[in-house]
């Protein structure tokens, strides 16, 4: 008696097939030739500049200044040095940004809910402080205006 052998190779391939299929194939994103990412590159000094030069920061400040005030009123020596402390270190800060020292973070974030409205406005699909490597050709846009714009009108 002879055997057919098209069903054990049958059952064979679908297992295969369902080993294969199961495996996870890395994902990555699919860009086509035609695609073309603009960059929106930003003044780090401007951009600081803005930023402690603007209403918030300065209602920051001035609510410093006013506890500031009631501790010297209070006679509270030890909080009067620490805020003292508080405020050389925002001095500092300010300063170590200012010459690229000190990273960004809060004035990062204290933009961050505007980044999507500044990438529309700007018409760019990335924004960074400065490229480190561009290849030739990459749209690069600077989006400084339109960064000081945002941190003057909050």
């Amino acid at each position: 008696m002879k055997l057919n052998p098209f069903p054990a190779t049958s059952v064979g391939a679908v297992v295969v097939a369902l080993f294969v299929c199961s495996l996870a194939l890395p994902a990555r994103a699919q860009f086509s030739p035609e695609t073309k990412l603009s960059v929106g590159v930003f003044s780090r000094a401007l951009v600081v500049q803005a930023f402690y030069r603007s209403a918030a920061w300065n209602a920051k400040v001035q609510t410093v200044i006013d506890q500031r005030k009631r501790a010297v009123a209070e006679g509270d020596a030890d909080k009067l040095d620490a805020i003292d402390r508080d405020l050389n270190a925002m001095q500092t800060l300010a300063q170590r940004q200012l010459t690229g020292e000190a990273s960004l973070k809060n004035i990062l974030d204290h933009l961050s809910a505007a980044w999507p409205a500044i990438a529309r406005e700007a018409d760019v699909d990335i924004i960074v402080d400065s490229p480190i490597y561009l290849v030739p050709g990459v749209a690069v846009t600077d989006i400084t205006p339109i960064v000081v714009k945002h941190l003057a009108g909050r």
